[in-house]
């Protein structure tokens, strides 16, 4: 079994602690494998099974366990009184005012708690504040970097094309054929499309849904708002309203299929609310969605960028000064890394482009231009601008 040590070594440094862990992620990323290895690491410090309660609410929404009352008295009943207990609850979000029910659980002096969800809903202000003290741990799809290492092989153009049409969901690793894997994946978007979105909105429209997610994933990386999405669908002779379309568009985004990348201004240091762009949390979903394989193209570079910016806990936007644009400002202990994308640089003039609106940045932002072939004989033109291949960039 693949250790995902970073998600794992999160868990044991909390573990003890009176904090509700609570990892979210979009569906089959990682998230009960990643609790089953921490429960293996808890059997090897001599944790007995009487410690340890599981439940998995997915399929329990018509079971008295989905009772908050039932749930509560359930588990307190099991609970071994002179020991630590250890209480994993996946997909508990189902579960109504299960927030009550975890605060009423971690306020017991013997209770380490962790939770799974596939829903952002559960980081809602009012959830995390009855839960409270909490650790939130953000898991993703296995980036490139896990991808390597997992199958034990280098970073080189051939691994990031295999990367690209194969993606990160753990259990990809089992599937052979692209036909199968094509079915896996589109079995992930429609559990979450007509399952997830059936039971928390009555009027919906799965195929409405998926047919947006399909423009999202054809327009990955472009800028796009609700109009410009409306009237990409109407071209498509798919009906539809901005209110609909707005509707949707935050589902696909609270189940975590795609993450919206904002525009940080820096003339005016804020991030705007509008002219957004949309990633897919992992190649594979593009690529079930648009039936096209991925290319090692600018757009799809960026995608995998950003999305690695995010696992590794920055907050990312794309940036903008003056007229120039750049790829990414990533934000983290409110250091920014400002980041430039360029997929090659064949001549001095595609560098001076490149690096246009770096060069406008002031000093104190830390400046990067990644690519996708080294191009050392431009690193003194510009010693305030670090140029990265993109291989290094992703296994750093």
């Amino acid at each position: 079994m693949f250790i995902r040590t970073k998600y794992l070594n999160q868990l044991i440094n909390n573990m003890n602690q009176p904090t509700v862990k609570i990892l979210v992620g979009v569906r089959r990323c990682g998230k009960t494998t990643i609790l089953d290895q921490f429960r293996a690491s808890l059997r090897r410090q001599e944790v007995t099974p009487s410690q340890i309660q599981i439940i998995n609410f997915e399929y329990l929404q018509d079971n008295e366990l989905s009772n908050p009352e039932y749930l509560l008295q359930f588990i307190v009943d099991r609970l071994c009184k002179h020991q630590m207990n250890y209480l994993f609850l996946d997909e508990i979000e189902i579960v109504p005012e299960f927030a009550r029910v975890i605060n009423a659980l971690n306020s017991l002096a013997n209770t380490d708690i962790y939770i799974t969800s596939s829903n952002k809903t559960i980081l809602n202000e009012s959830n995390l504040q009855q839960m409270a003290p909490t650790v939130v741990i953000p898991v993703f799809p296995c980036s490139y970097r896990e991808y390597l290492k997992r199958n034990q092989q280098d970073a080189d153009s051939q691994t990031l094309y295999q990367y690209l049409n194969t993606g990160g969901f753990p259990y990809t690793h089992e599937i052979h054929g692209p036909t199968n894997l094509i079915n896996y994946i589109n079995g992930i978007i429609n559990t979450i499309i007509i399952t997830d979105f059936t039971q928390q909105a009555t009027l919906c429209n799965p195929g409405l849904t998926k047919q947006l997610a399909r423009h999202l994933a054809h327009h990955a990386g472009t800028t796009q708002n609700i109009s410009q999405i409306v009237d990409g669908l109407k071209r498509h002779h798919i009906p539809t309203s901005n209110k609909t379309v707005d509707f949707y568009l935050q589902f696909l985004q609270t189940a975590f299929i795609f993450y919206p990348c904002k525009e940080y201004d820096f003339s005016r240091h804020y991030v705007k609310s509008t002219n957004i762009r949309y990633y897919p949390v992992d190649p594979s979903i593009r690529q079930a969605l648009t039936f096209k394989k991925n290319v090692l193209s600018q757009r799809i570079l960026e995608s995998i960028i950003f999305i690695d910016l995010l696992s590794r806990g920055y907050q990312a936007y794309s940036g903008r000064i003056k007229d120039k644009e750049i790829t990414f400002v990533a934000v983290k202990n409110e250091i920014f890394t400002c980041i430039q994308v360029a997929y090659s640089l064949a001549d001095d003039a595609a560098y001076h482009r490149a690096i246009c609106g770096l060069s406008h940045l002031p000093a104190k932002y830390n400046k990067v231009l990644v690519t996708v072939k080294p191009a050392l004989n431009y690193a003194h033109l510009n010693p305030n601008i670090k140029i990265i291949d993109l291989y290094s960039w992703l296994t750093e």
